[in-house]
């Protein structure tokens, strides 16, 4: 009865949301060519910059490997015997060093794929998956498909720059926050080490060899290609905020693209926040009551609301509210009475319904209206009785 929104309306005001937060960011510049970051608590977009252009992803493309071999391979665990076929192709890409005849899982070559973004990993993945590369990106491109993006296509799985590998940077985001609900590729993403038993080799994430502080940084996959520059998707966990975050093309320095994430991360950490914009029992208005013993009606917010928002305007908040000015019988215990809408700035960023909640008692105007009826006729039957009293009394006294 109390919740203030249906879908559309809450969706009104994240996008709302999401636009204020867009105009307040001028002090946050980066290097990355394209970026956008989400707040997964309420699955909004708060940050992007060229986030629909179309773009070469290099090892980015390696997201995808994974949560399509996830998805394919009924037993992670089998085990996997590299060919020289797997190893075909890749000079001058990362590798973990796989030479024909190892024998490691499939759960290891996840690994060795997603840490140190080995294409040997990649190749040997998506061969042992499908039967060959093609047949490989043909699974891609179908998992991208499913999970709704349009415009995203795949044709190796290490990330090669080609003409027919490219994605965007709210794709990416798309891809990245599905292949998440995924237990496995969760605990892949999130893992900075990992020790491949076969081999007695232990393989690291790249984001560790960076001379960066990075321990803001729950999650992450790197890379790089001449074409598509620089490239970081990550997670981070701050002040109870999940953060999901997708920059492409940092030039070649090295750093940048880590550089950019921090930045961006604390940034938003430190600006920005969970605020109440309501708290529950906030007296929100007081209107009059009708030919009742109770002459107001307080109405009060029923549960505290939260709002991600730039942190320093709770204290420019205003609340108007509109609807019913005085109550009156026909309103009944449940019926809508107005909205009251938070302000900041004179513009809504959130809109509350309100409804009365209390049945009120109003005067029973009938039921003292018929007893004075009656009290009347009482009277006018006294008054009757004792008339016809008063002239038998003078009937006697003259026939006396």
């Amino acid at each position: 009865m109390y919740n203030s929104y249906g879908d559309s309306m809450k969706k009104i005001i994240l996008i709302f949301i999401g636009l204020f937060l867009f105009i307040n960011v001028s002090a946050l510049e980066i290097n990355s060519n394209s970026a956008i970051l989400y707040n997964l608590n309420d699955n909004s977009v708060i940050y992007e910059k060229n986030s629909e252009d179309v773009v070469q992803i290099a090892s980015l493309t390696k997201i995808v490997t994974a949560i399509t071999v996830i998805e394919n391979v009924e037993n992670l665990n089998e085990e996997v015997i590299v060919t020289s076929k797997m190893l075909q192709g890749l000079n001058g890409y990362a590798k973990m060093g796989l030479k024909v005849g190892n024998k490691l899982t499939y759960m290891d070559l996840l690994y060795a794929l997603m840490l140190p973004s080995a294409a040997d990993a990649a190749q040997a993945l998506a061969i042992e998956t499908s039967g060959g590369i093609e047949e490989f990106a043909n699974l891609m491109n179908q998992k991208v498909q499913e999970i709704g993006v349009a415009n995203s296509k795949f044709d190796n799985p290490v990330g090669m720059d080609s003409e027919n590998n490219y994605s965007t940077a709210s794709d990416l985001a798309k891809i990245l926050i599905y292949s998440l609900k995924n237990e496995t590729f969760e605990t892949i993403f999130n893992s900075n080490s990992y020790k491949i038993e076969s081999l007695n080799k232990t393989v690291k994430k790249t984001l560790s060899s960076y001379d960066i502080d990075t321990s803001i940084i729950k999650g992450a996959k790197t890379g790089y290609e001449t074409i598509a520059g620089l490239c970081l998707a990550s997670t981070a966990t701050i002040e109870g905020v999940d953060y999901l975050l997708i920059t492409l093309g940092a030039d070649d320095s090295a750093k940048n693209h880590v550089i950019d994430t921090v930045n961006i991360y604390e940034y938003y950490s430190t600006n920005y926040g969970y605020i109440n914009v309501l708290e529950k029992d906030q007296l929100l208005e007081t209107i009059e009551v009708k030919h009742s013993k109770t002459k107001t009606y307080d109405i009060i917010a029923k549960e505290d609301i939260s709002l991600y928002l730039e942190k320093s305007i709770k204290d420019n908040l205003k609340y108007k509210y509109e609807g019913i000015e005085q109550l009156n019988r026909k309103i009944k215990k449940g019926d809508k009475l107005g909205s009251v809408y938070v302000l900041n700035n004179d513009e809504i960023i959130y809109t509350y319904d309100v409804y009365l909640d209390t049945e009120i008692k109003y005067y029973n105007y009938v039921l003292y209206i018929s007893i004075a009826i009656v009290i009347i006729l009482i009277i006018i039957v006294l008054n009757k009785l004792k008339n016809k009293k008063r002239k038998k009394i003078k009937l006697k006294h003259i026939k006396n």
